[in-house]
């Protein structure tokens, strides 16, 4: 004990961890800034020449060829220049656009099936790499966050597989290359979900998070968009632009110089239930009923299997988001009976517990005749000892002995803090000559040399419980004038 409070770790200058991983300069932040805007320049310059240009000519499949391209350099750039911890999210994030080329080549050599296949992995790539960035797919840290993530997501994938999928698998002559492209509203769902855990949590709401947000929002509602005319029949608008602007967006996130304070402050479960959350759980536990009625009424038929499915995995979502709520609740009303019953430094009973358990013990040995013994300890010279090590060291001391006590005694033994350097000890179904042999025993293992005094006395079978603490605490004071390290017992029964 007396060495682990002199034998301290040395103090460490801050200025040699700042060193570790310096900050930008702002020069180089006024450099890496001035990159950024004339990236976003060059992204909004692509995409107007992209909204004059038709996809079917050499400069715009040209464009369409690059495009991935660009946005897998604009990452990598602003990994380069900003340096961010980790990188590998943003380098996973990267390669996405290295997939979407590599789908294209296959698409070009007639294996479309293949290719959709591959473009189908960027979804996923993409989504994973997101979570990453911003730390948000930790179950065990947030996970009513998850829960409610999920419960929206499945309604938005029901609302999805009912208006949109299931109408496109009617038009399978209306699909672009093959029937599973009809599929890809779902990888737009899971971006969706990613976007939505960002808002679950709470954080760093700079430049590079409204960035991303707004990217991977353009995305999935350009590619929604671009569906709707196959539905619906009629002609489709350009959204080409919008959907590389979406890509510009997010690679633009990384440029900017905020990316690296995003990814160095990882973000953190909401301790709240907002109101716009509330809405938005509710609306997706709705979905299932509202959207059998929409289909019914705009495609006079009613996808039962899809629905059913949907309900199924709500509310089993919806009993484990209860179980969750319920836990945590139990857990609170845990912690809060800790706060109000076990002192916080020595994880012993406080002197509240101390107060109800000795009227309770009181009370049982009057109604079957046992004896009980109550014990009051003082540690001796507690304040010259905290003036020579510290609190923190005064601190140890409190703990080690309590520690150390609480193993000398029986099951039926209570040990509680008192007050300050004062404990309390009740040996129930012990007598004084009992008490004296434990206290001794705790004395043999008072830590870092110390000594205490004590006081005890034995119930007398009628007096309540002050009277009895009373006089434990006369035998204590006693004790202390003899010259302390020694037990003094109540002589009055």
């Amino acid at each position: 004990m007396a060495q682990s409070v002199l034998n301290r770790e040395q103090p460490v200058d801050v200025a040699v961890i700042r060193a570790q991983d310096p900050e930008p300069d702002p020069a180089r932040q006024a450099y890496v800034t001035r990159v950024w805007m004339a990236w976003m320049a060059a992204a909004t310059l692509f995409c107007i020449g992209q909204a004059f240009t038709s996809r079917t000519s050499a400069a715009g499949g040209l464009m369409t060829m690059v495009m991935p391209l660009m946005f897998t350099a604009g990452i990598v750039t602003g990994v380069v220049l900003n340096r961010p911890r980790p990188r590998r999210p943003w380098l996973m994030l990267a390669s996405a656009g290295l997939v979407t080329v590599v789908g294209m080549v296959i698409w070009f050599a007639g294996m479309e099936t293949v290719a959709f296949a591959v473009f189908a992995t960027v979804y996923p790539l993409e989504a994973a790499a997101l979570l990453l960035i911003v730390r948000g797919g930790s179950w065990r840290q947030d996970r009513a966050g998850m829960l409610d993530t999920a419960m929206i997501c499945v309604g938005l994938g029901l609302a999805c597989w009912l208006l949109v999928i299931t109408p496109l698998m009617g038009v399978e002559d209306a699909i672009p290359g093959d029937v599973l492209s009809a599929l890809f509203p779902f990888g737009d769902v899971l971006l969706l979900g990613v976007l939505i855990r960002f808002f679950t949590l709470q954080g760093m709401r700079n430049p590079a998070f409204w960035l991303i947000s707004v990217a991977v929002l353009m995305q999935a509602v350009s590619h929604m968009a671009s569906l709707l005319p196959l539905i619906l029949s009629f002609e489709a608008p350009q959204l080409r632009p919008f959907t590389s602007l979406a890509a510009f967006l997010m690679a633009g996130a990384a440029i900017h110089p905020s990316m690296r304070v995003l990814t160095g402050r990882p973000m953190r479960s909401a301790a709240e239930m907002t109101l716009p959350r509330v809405l938005l759980v509710n609306l997706a536990c709705m979905a299932a009923p509202v959207l059998l009625l929409a289909q019914g009424y705009l495609q006079h038929e009613v996808d039962w299997k899809a629905a059913g499915i949907g309900c199924i995995i709500l509310f089993a979502l919806v009993t484990l988001r209860m179980v969750d709520l319920v836990g945590e609740v139990q857990d609170k009303a845990r912690q809060l009976e800790a706060v109000a019953h076990i002192d916080a430094l020595t994880a012993l009973p406080n002197r509240r517990a101390w107060d109800m358990e000795l009227d309770r013990r009181i009370a049982a040995a009057r109604r079957h005749g046992t004896p009980v013994v109550v014990a009051i300890i003082d540690l001796d010279y507690f304040k010259r000892f905290n003036d020579e090590h510290g609190h923190q060291g005064g601190d140890e001391l409190l703990t080690s002995a309590a520690a150390a006590w609480r193993q000398q005694l029986r099951p039926e033994d209570l040990l509680a803090r008192y007050g300050g350097e004062e404990f309390g000890a009740i040996f129930d179904h012990a007598r004084l000559a009992d008490a004296d042999v434990i206290i001794e025993r705790l004395q043999a293992v008072t830590p870092a040399g110390q000594t205490f005094s004590a006081g005890a006395a034995q119930w007398n079978g009628t007096e309540s419980a002050d009277e009895l603490l009373a006089r434990a605490d006369a035998a204590l004071y006693a004790a202390k004038r003899a010259g302390r390290d020694r037990l003094y017992i109540s002589s009055t029964r």
